[in-house]
């Protein structure tokens, strides 16, 4: 059976029998993929602390990586020790990985995922601010959207295209913003402000590099995670964790 290297960051694991583990990663190579990783339940020694949550992986895969391989081996390349050692840095890490398993399905290629997910936990180890470390948050998602195509329509009116004047009114099923004379009264209606808009727009363009520099306006950051979670959740068809 052929072998195939790789690389991946540790988005789950479920146990299987007394002594296996199947893992999910998020591979550079082939999107996300599940490994059967034999006896790691028992031994230690032979995955070197490399299946736990969040960890990036050089990989080396018996089999076909989109028909659930057993994993050979693997070496740590990062175990992002940081993210585990701080409530609000762990909980950050694993609602989005979270979002990645629920929003990503196939096993297809996607490497600027891989490296957004990747740059997005690197940041999360090091931020030391709780309110930065949400802020962070808000910016991984709304470029998984992006990179997704599930952007939310923010300028103009998703019914008729006319541009939109705030305070508006957010239609979730509709897919973005609704304008006053095409308002129409659902359970999934949100009040949407500007400064909600410029805060989704601004997390979307956000540069990794410069993020020591970036300053986003947060006053109404958690009403915008709420907002984009219920927006994501409906038309990824699940539920994702705000």
């Amino acid at each position: 059976m052929r072998k195939y290297q790789g690389k991946g960051i540790v988005l789950s694991r479920s146990f299987f029998g007394e002594s296996d583990m199947y893992v999910q990663f998020l591979t550079k190579e082939w999107g996300v993929i599940s490994a059967l990783a034999r006896a790691a339940r028992k031994s230690k020694r032979r995955y070197v602390g490399g299946l736990d949550l969040f960890c990036h992986d050089e990989l080396l895969l018996r089999g076909d990586p989109r028909e659930r391989p057993y994993l050979i081996e693997l070496s740590v390349l990062n175990s992002f020790e940081g993210l585990r050692s701080h409530l609000d840095r762990m909980l950050a890490a694993g609602k989005i990985t979270q979002w990645v398993r629920k929003l990503v399905l196939t096993a297809t290629p996607m490497p600027r995922l891989y490296s957004l997910l990747g740059q997005t936990l690197a940041l999360i180890e090091q931020e030391e601010d709780p309110e930065r470390v949400e802020t962070l948050s808000l910016v991984f998602r709304m470029k998984l959207l992006a990179q997704l195509g599930l952007m939310p329509q923010l300028l103009s009116c998703v019914r008729c295209e006319s541009l939109v004047q705030f305070p508006a009114v957010f239609d979730v099923a509709a897919g973005g913003a609704s304008c006053q004379a095409c308002q129409k009264p659902t359970e999934e209606n949100y009040s949407l402000q500007k400064e909600d808009q410029v805060l989704m727009e601004h997390a979307e363009r956000t540069r990794f590099a410069a993020w020591e520099e970036t300053q986003l306006p947060t006053r109404r950051l958690r009403p915008v995670l709420s907002l984009i979670t219920q927006f994501a959740s409906f038309h990824g068809h699940t539920r994702l964790p705000v």
